[in-house]
């Protein structure tokens, strides 16, 4: 398994065209001869093409073993793709595969979908002074069922080699259409072969918009973080991914959040018991969360030590690596729990059919800005009933209520327009602030476990200090985002 990112482009191919009758020289590239290949090539998925939809492919090729490829962000007409090889025999799927399309296949078996018998020609091509930039494919494909031609269709693959810059894929694709190759056509083998209901996302939702029902923006805010979820699943097995473990702890934060804020158009009994059942998802993910942000919050600050003070520390930093460690390996135990698969399809079905109630067929212009008034009203209520000073509880759970009507308004943005954006981004800056204000609150608990341990004991305090000048920042700094936040409202 190696993961590396295929970069690839594909374009379509005239009646006309041959890649074997094409010139050699592509100034400022040399295409190689053509090498001649047959391929026989078997996808998995299952029966409801989980894996296709979601953009990833399973197959099984002879003399190559088993391959996954799972889509990574990338430009429009490009696919780049994460290709993670495994050995094998064909009669089962590895269970490593397995465990990296968990988030995809989620618990569903997995089956043959599609044969593919393919005549291959390639070129390699390379720049003038002899590095290797791409191979260059033409691929003559037969869908087979049985002994059956089913389908057939032609396609050109330009795929960069490791090390060829990003810009030579769009050079080449015009090269090789000044050569009689057609318009770039970014459909994969797989999703070719099986047809049109291959190319229907499982969690596609239209864009709401003011005369949409209201059930469409509950739907879309949904869709949108369990995207995000679901496309972390695979870098958090595979690495300690600090990026991955943000992303998947603020998509599952935003659900649980999304859950309370559309509870009006929602059966409620279902959407409090689904949020509950996302507690546990969420704890993981947070405490792995919080150990990234504590070790760098720490380590950042006893980087401002004197030298002497710097070393003392290191035994708290060595403490904190191992805590990380721990939270993720338990975030990781919690990834292959069967209640977590379950859950996801869960939250596919939630965005497919949710159980709604009459209010969620009314207008959007109508009922969103009810809930958004709600979720401002639960945090203009914790703003006013604070202590004189308010205590760290009382500040984190306005922290909690800030994050909630941002979410909110940001769900309401395709149909609110500018002024919940405006409101979005003033809450954010409380939930930024207060969050700030939070961590270095955490840190001073967890410095002060260190006051009796000899010489790490000065560094714990004097990092404590800086922790202790943090939290009092944030306890008035998040006042001046609060009237920012009153004049967007």
């Amino acid at each position: 398994m190696n993961g590396a990112v295929e970069r690839e482009l594909k374009l379509a191919v005239p009646d006309a065209f041959s890649l074997a009758r094409m010139e050699p020289r592509l100034d400022p590239y040399v295409a190689a001869p053509v090498a001649l290949e047959r391929l026989h090539t078997v996808y998995y998925d299952t029966d409801d093409l989980r894996l296709t939809r979601w953009g990833c492919s399973l197959r099984y090729r002879g003399g190559e073993g088993w391959t996954l490829k799972l889509p990574v962000p990338h430009e429009a007409g490009r696919m780049y793709r994460a290709e993670h090889v495994f050995p094998g025999d064909g009669s089962v799927v590895p269970p490593e595969a397995l465990d990296l399309a968990t988030a995809f296949v989620r618990g569903a078996q997995l089956r043959p979908v599609a044969e593919l018998r393919t005549l291959r020609a390639s070129r390699r091509v390379r720049s003038e002074d002899g590095e290797e930039i791409a191979d260059v494919v033409e691929d003559d494909v037969h869908v087979v069922e049985g002994t059956r031609v089913v389908r057939r269709f032609r396609q050109i693959e330009i795929e960069l080699a490791k090390g060829a810059p990003d810009e030579a894929l769009d050079e080449l694709a015009a090269l090789l259409r000044d050569a009689g190759a057609g318009e770039p056509d970014p459909v994969a083998k797989n999703v070719r072969a099986l047809g049109e209901r291959a190319t229907q996302s499982e969690i596609a939702v239209p864009p709401p918009k003011p005369r949409s029902p209201a059930r469409e923006v509950m739907r879309a805010a949904f869709a949108a973080s369990l995207e995000r979820l679901v496309r972390q699943d695979p870098l958090l097995r595979l690495s300690a991914n600090e990026d991955a473990v943000h992303d998947a702890r603020v998509a599952t934060r935003r659900l649980r959040s999304d859950l309370r804020t559309f509870r009006p158009l929602l059966d409620e009994t279902y959407a409090r018991e689904l949020r509950e059942r996302l507690r546990f998802l969420q704890d993981g993910f947070a405490a792995a969360r919080d150990a990234d942000v504590l070790l760098a919050r720490i380590a950042r600050h006893a980087d401002l030590l004197a030298s002497e003070d710097r070393e003392r520390a290191g035994a708290i930093l060595e403490a904190l690596r191992g805590a990380r460690e721990a939270a993720y390996g338990r975030m990781l135990a919690m990834l292959r729990e069967p209640r977590y698969a379950a859950l996801l399809q869960e939250l596919v079905e939630l965005v497919q059919r949710p159980p709604c109630g009459a209010l969620a067929d009314e207008p959007a212009r109508e009922v969103v800005p009810e809930v958004v008034d709600d979720a401002w009203s639960a945090l203009r209520k914790r703003v006013r009933r604070r202590s004189r000073p308010p205590s760290n509880r009382e500040l984190h759970r306005i922290r909690i209520a800030a994050k909630r009507t941002r979410y909110a308004a940001e769900a309401a943005a395709p149909v609110l327009g500018r002024s919940a954006e405006k409101l979005a981004s003033a809450v954010e800056a409380i939930q930024t602030t207060l969050g700030d204000q939070h961590d270095a609150v955490v840190a001073c608990g967890t410095l002060r476990a260190w006051a009796d341990d000899g010489a790490a004991a000065f560094a714990a305090g004097e990092l404590t200090v800086i922790e202790q000048r943090a939290a009092a920042e944030g306890r008035y700094a998040w006042r001046k985002a609060w009237k920012r936040a009153r004049r967007a409202r």
